[in-house]
């Protein structure tokens, strides 16, 4: 077959796997809330697209300077998060809107693109050191992988790091075999391009000196084409992360490194290595360390070793340690970028282990130890991972959308008081269902309204002094229409307990009495009646009467 078609081919076999994961899912019908930062992102980029509209086809309403842009555009949709992320995986997702319709079909099709070119990355970068049987195996490996079948299904940050980081590795590997100035060049602008998607994308800044200490290249110090990619990086990303550095670091747990942090996300990562893909397949990549550490040992050939399984290792190790040492928060997400070094490790202590069997009892088929040996890697992944199979199970505020957009001119702003994730979901929703967006209407969210944190949820206090105070801010900001996510309460009640505007907000409302109900879904258990919208509410106006109730302290912060 011709090498084209194959490679084709594989992509297109891998393309497959995901999307049928992706259906599976639910991804393309459930709304933008699994994961609290799943709105933002995909708003942000809406956000970036419609610029771009608007300056071509805006007339004389069109808004040229892109910072009042986006504080307009936030003042409508509050879910822009660019200056929290670089603009990185915005804008790609931008002209992907700009070439598609832009709407969650889309956008769904760009994320199984992604995962689909991070398998295909794989099977690529690894034939030539596993054979290609192997790295077929290493391909879809990847894309079945629990964790990469819910991040493929969720518009996050993660796949699209795990396809530059990669990528980026295999480009310093071409300069370590080559000395080429040309690949640290490009090992320079793939690591920018990773750094502004996302900052874990530093952890490339490892890769160089780990690679000298273990492979022992002290060499590389003494060339100028080694410095370059250093150069590259600094030019192109420095000065966004010297203006966003305050921004980004309020989304960290913790406001600084710690040995207490570097121990719990060391516990923490390590457990999570055994749910990626259970243990036979982390056995696979230990016996895949000591066989390389073994014919490095020995030294019986005077061959230069390849670089290329080295650097898997070091990729392997470095973007875990990055996550204990980063408090920016422990998720097993975060591991995602050194998938493609797990499955390439994986299927290489696999290949090896079944020479040895093979080896140890003659007369065995190789294909079928391989194919055993596979299965059990793939039960025993699937008996580890926390969700086996993954199900997204988040919607309810679309019809509630529909049903607020049936008047064409609102009277006054929209009212959404859920926790982040519901928040984003109706103001996503809010933000497709408007074909002029920005326009008058306006959704506001109570988070912000009614109370203040940072982004990580830390330093939460309320914007009210008593319930009083909340009612009169009710009454001047002039709502339209106020929508209450009362399934938070039972589907997450640590930020039910935390935030406690949301609380005090159902109180109020309950004055009101009649509430048009509907059925919201999280978490894949649906609460009947818990999503509440109150249209045209009105609420006791104080500044009417002659005396103002007495209000009580603000509650100590002690």
């Amino acid at each position: 077959m011709d090498n084209k078609l194959r490679q084709g081919g594989i992509f297109l076999l891998l393309l497959g796997l995901v999307v049928w994961s992706q259906q599976r899912s639910g991804s393309y019908h459930d709304e933008f809330g699994a994961h609290p930062d799943e709105a933002a992102h995909f708003v942000s980029a809406l956000m970036i697209r419609d610029y771009f509209v608007q300056l071509a086809y805006g007339g004389e309403n069109k808004v040229t300077h892109p910072k009042r842009y986006a504080e307009n555009y936030y003042d409508h949709y509050p879910k822009v998060a660019i200056g929290n992320w670089p603009p990185g995986f915005h804008c790609l997702q931008a002209l992907w809107m700009l070439a598609f319709k832009p709407g969650q079909h889309s956008i769904m099709a760009l994320m199984a693109v992604l995962t689909a070119g991070l398998g295909w990355l794989v099977y690529k970068g690894s034939r030539e050191n596993l054979g290609e049987g192997w790295a077929i195996a290493a391909a879809v490996l990847l894309v079945v992988l629990p964790i990469v079948q819910k991040y493929s299904s969720l518009v996050m940050t993660e796949v699209l790091m795990g396809l530059l980081v990669f990528g980026s590795v295999l480009l310093f590997t071409k300069y370590l075999e080559t000395g080429n100035w040309k690949w640290s060049l490009w090992f320079g602008a793939a690591a920018s391009a990773a750094i502004l998607v996302k900052g874990s994308g530093l952890v490339l800044g490892l890769v160089p000196p780990l690679a000298i200490v273990f492979l022992k290249r002290w060499d590389l110090l003494k060339k100028p084409g080694f410095w370059l990619s250093a150069v590259v990086v600094g030019i192109l990303c420095f000065p966004w992360y010297h203006f966003t550095k305050d921004i980004a670091m309020d989304g960290w747990a913790e406001n600084e490194p710690s040995v207490s942090f570097f121990l719990h996300a060391l516990a923490y990562n390590s457990k999570k290595l055994v749910e990626t893909g259970g243990p036979l397949f982390l056995l696979c990549i230990a016996w895949a360390v000591a066989t390389f550490w073994r014919g490095r040992k020995g030294g019986e050939s005077q061959e230069p070793i390849p670089a290329f399984l080295p650097m898997m290792g070091i990729l392997f190790m470095a973007v875990p340690l990055l996550h204990c040492i980063v408090p920016a928060g422990m998720e097993h997400r975060h591991l995602i970028p050194m998938l493609p070094a797990y499955v390439v490790l994986a299927s290489y202590g696999m290949k090896d282990l079944v020479g040895w069997i093979v080896k140890e009892k003659p007369g065995i088929s190789s294909k079928k130890v391989s194919w055993v040996l596979s299965g059990i890697g793939l039960a025993g992944m699937f008996a580890s991972a926390e969700e086996p199979v993954y199900h997204k199970g988040y919607s309810g505020f679309r019809q509630v959308v529909e049903e607020l957009y049936k008047v064409e001119d609102w009277p006054g702003p929209v009212l959404i008081s859920s926790d982040a994730s519901g928040e984003g979901m109706f103001v996503a929703e809010a933000a497709l269902a408007d074909p002029g967006r920005p326009n008058a209407r306006k959704v506001v969210r109570a988070t912000k309204a009614l109370g203040s944190s940072q982004w990580s949820g830390k330093s939460y206090e309320t914007a009210y002094c008593c319930m009083d105070d909340l009612r009169q801010q009710l009454v001047d900001a002039k709502y339209w229409a106020i929508v209450i996510d009362g399934a938070v309460k039972e589907q997450r009640p640590d930020n039910y307990d935390k935030f406690q505007h949301i609380q005090d907000l159902e109180k109020i409302c309950q004055e009101l009495g009649y509430a048009e109900r509907f059925t919201i879904r999280r978490g894949n258990k649906d609460y009947e009646g818990d999503l509440m919208l109150y249209l045209s509410p009105r609420f006791a106006d104080f500044s009417e009467l002659d005396t103002v109730p007495a209000t009580q302290e603000p509650p100590s912060k002690d």
